[in-house]
């Protein structure tokens, strides 16, 4: 599942869902806002190959610009069928075995919700990816990288949903399963690059925050195959 209010990024994330090794997934893609027409949002969806991956369904779901990103959410995630919902963050670099990963580590975890460590991460104004593993992998915790959940429905409507705010839904939706006695799961961080740019961020942290605790930086957006950043 996917809600952007920033149509740039579109071609971006469908490419990268249309990437997963996963057998069936029905994508959910909310347009908080966003002015485009039917026949550029079809345009886009054979662009990135994702109508031609046997198993796939695409859904698409206009949404009013005035709604608050976390009712844009939960808006979206009602037009889910499918047992489990991931959120995809429409900027960031997914691996093809991103969904393998969080449906495995929710099997072994036995966790309501589940998401990856947010080790590595493209700060673009200097254009570096920073490896900063500060929160250990495979661990019960109190926080995921956002762009990583994996949560099923019925946890998710057990949990109260989507709290409507307009910013820190994913802190919230983990206080909200913590609430109802539900345990949160952090596995690995490989398969995952959390992408910091000049746009609009609805994270309240500036980018200098990501460039401390580095264990390692490298120049431009790492390239390899365990990130999904090395172009076919």
């Amino acid at each position: 599942m996917i809600v952007t209010h920033r149509n740039e990024f579109l071609a971006h994330a469908l490419a990268q869902i249309a990437g997963f090794e996963y057998p069936y997934l029905q994508v959910v893609v909310g347009l908080h806002g966003v002015d485009i027409a039917d026949g550029e949002i079809e345009r886009l969806i054979r662009a990135s190959g994702l109508g031609a991956v046997e198993g796939r369904e695409v859904v698409v779901h206009r949404i009013g610009r005035d709604v608050p990103f976390g009712r844009a959410m939960q808006e979206a995630c009602d037009r889910a069928d499918g047992v489990l919902i991931t959120k995809v963050d429409d900027d960031d670099h997914y691996a093809p075995e991103h969904v393998w990963d969080l449906v495995l580590a929710r099997m072994y975890s036995g966790a309501q919700l589940v998401g990856k460590a947010l080790d590595w991460i493209h700060v673009q104004a200097d254009d570096v990816t920073a490896f900063r593993p500060v929160y250990p992998a495979e661990s019960y915790a109190t926080f995921v990288a956002g762009g990583t959940m994996l949560i099923s429905k019925a946890d998710l409507l057990a949990a109260g949903g989507w709290r409507p705010v307009p910013k820190s839904i994913d802190r919230a939706l983990i206080e909200q399963v913590k609430r109802i006695g539900g345990l949160v799961y952090r596995t690995h961080g490989l398969g995952y690059v959390y992408v910091r740019h000049g746009a609009e961020h609805t994270a309240v942290v500036s980018d200098e925050h990501f460039l401390t605790q580095n264990a390692r930086q490298w120049p431009g957006l790492i390239a390899h195959e365990a990130f999904g950043t090395v172009q076919a």
